[in-house]
């Protein structure tokens, strides 16, 4: 799609939905900040707002978490780079460690976090650094 491109990994599917391990999109290269911005107004994973808890230019990233209610229930993270961005899956562990689990969505679901990823990498803001 014009010089973007989507991977989605999925576990499993069925009638209904996808088991996804994650979403990688791939485009231009951007300024991160303009991208994350733009990835945080577009994406909604199941419905939960991206906020940025790191960006940083200097490094060529940006970081983008979900914040549930309940973190040990599941968060989404969405790791940027000037030309990518990878959207994954995760929870805690008792032990308060970071664990990627896969996650189920309806088609619809995904179909709009992909929509909105490809959307951000198409934002007029992201010009090239």
């Amino acid at each position: 799609m014009d010089g973007v491109h989507a991977e989605v990994e999925v576990v499993d599917v069925d009638r209904l939905g996808a088991v996804v391990e994650g979403i990688r999109v791939r485009g231009a290269p951007a300024d991160v900040g303009e991208r994350a911005r733009a990835i945080s107004e577009a994406v909604r994973p199941a419905g939960d707002h991206l906020v940025p808890v790191e960006v940083d230019k200097g490094l060529g990233g940006a970081i983008l978490r979900s914040q549930p209610d309940d973190v040990r229930r599941g968060f989404y993270e969405v790791r940027v780079d000037p030309e990518s961005a990878e959207l994954s899956g995760h929870k805690l562990t008792s032990e308060g460690k970071r664990l990627r689990v896969p996650y189920t969505w309806t088609r619809d679901q995904l179909g709009r976090v992909v929509d909105g990823l490809e959307r951000a990498f198409r934002a007029p803001e992201s010009e090239s650094p």
